[in-house]
């Protein structure tokens, strides 16, 4: 529940920072070439985290969901892999279903 929080709150601060209107004209050769990376760093920090929170405390479908939301980012900010963006998804939506099912039962 945290990380949801933390999520919309992280959400919420770059929605009201961010510039009303952004020029597109300005260095975007400058931009493309170096923005897949600089999208990379904070899902890359996060699989990082959960990788080490899994392995100290165990992992169950929670994590997976987790684990499947962060690499849906990482593959959305690299377009060579767009391909697994899909089945990425599928594993966090078996993942979701079945945390329901349990919560449920």
């Amino acid at each position: 529940m945290y990380w949801f929080a933390s999520a919309f709150i992280v959400a919420s601060i770059i929605f009201f920072l961010a510039p009303e209107k952004i020029s597109l004209e300005a260095n975007n050769a400058k931009l493309k070439r170096h923005l897949p990376v600089s999208l990379l760093v904070l899902p890359v920090i996060v699989l990082g985290w959960l990788v080490i929170n899994a392995l100290s405390n165990g992992a169950n479908f929670t994590t997976v969901a987790a684990f499947g939301f962060v690499i849906t980012a990482c593959l959305i900010a690299l377009p060579k892999l767009h391909k697994f963006i899909m089945p990425s998804a599928l594993l966090t939506a078996t993942a979701l279903i079945i945390m329901l099912v349990l919560r449920i039962h």
